[in-house]
């Protein structure tokens, strides 16, 4: 019972912590609008253009113009912080 209640602590914890609403929300736009001309494959493909995280927030900027998603600059970054937390690993500036 007790080990019981710590993991539900700090899964709490967890869900109450800024990045991880981020990161939903960041999840639910490229589920939304990005896969509709890739899957993520094209995130952890090993010959991936992308080499950094200025690199990556310019690729994200690109592809939200081009798909005409029309998100709000906090949405473009849940994006990318979603993408770089998830697939990237790219340190930030």
């Amino acid at each position: 019972m007790k080990n019981l209640l710590s993991t539900l602590l700090i899964a709490s914890a967890a869900i109450s912590l800024p990045g991880y609403a981020d990161n939903v929300s960041g999840k639910a736009l490229v589920d939304q609008a990005c896969q509709q001309c890739h899957d993520n494959g094209m995130y952890s493909r090993s010959n991936s253009i992308l080499q950094s995280y200025p690199e990556l927030q310019a690729r994200v900027e690109f592809c939200e113009n081009a798909s005409k998603a029309h998100w709000a600059d906090a949405q473009i970054n849940q994006v990318i912080e979603y993408l770089n937390d998830t697939y990237y690993k790219f340190p930030k500036p």
